[in-house]
């Protein structure tokens, strides 16, 4: 029988309530989640075990998760970066979030299951263009 390995998700995020309750909804929805509280924590445990997608808070203690981003997306560009932010939608934080490279934008508002629905789509896009770039037409 072939074990098919969960997508592991990195939660990076300094409130414990977010990090335990997005641990529980990703672990409900078959991911395997991991968690660090800084940017800095983030980087090491991606030394140690690469994610399949970071999850990714704006408020950080250690860096702004903006400015992360673009560092992050240096030493992992294949990794999808979902930003998460608990202040709400703004047009303008999520352009730059998407022109340095995330994958999406979540609002810790919003029901649960549309993280699961925006690390679902990051993976299947992922996917995606790498069946593409295998194939050849992603050159």
């Amino acid at each position: 029988m072939i074990q098919t390995l969960k997508k592991r998700i990195l939660i990076v995020d300094d409130d414990p309530d977010v990090g335990e309750m997005s641990s529980e909804v990703l672990a409900s929805a078959g991911f395997e989640a991991a968690r660090a509280n800084t940017c800095a924590e983030a980087m090491a445990k991606m030394a140690l075990q690469q994610a399949d997608v970071l999850l990714l808070d704006i408020e950080l203690p250690d860096e702004c998760g903006l400015e992360f981003l673009p560092k992050f997306k240096a030493f992992h560009p294949q990794i999808p970066v979902i930003i998460l932010t608990g202040l709400g939608y703004d047009e303008a934080k999520m352009q730059v979030a998407l022109r340095e490279g995330a994958s999406g934008f979540v609002s810790k508002a919003v029901p649960p299951e549309n993280m699961v629905l925006a690390i679902r789509n990051a993976l299947r896009n992922t996917s995606d263009e790498t069946a593409d770039f295998h194939d050849g037409a992603g050159s």
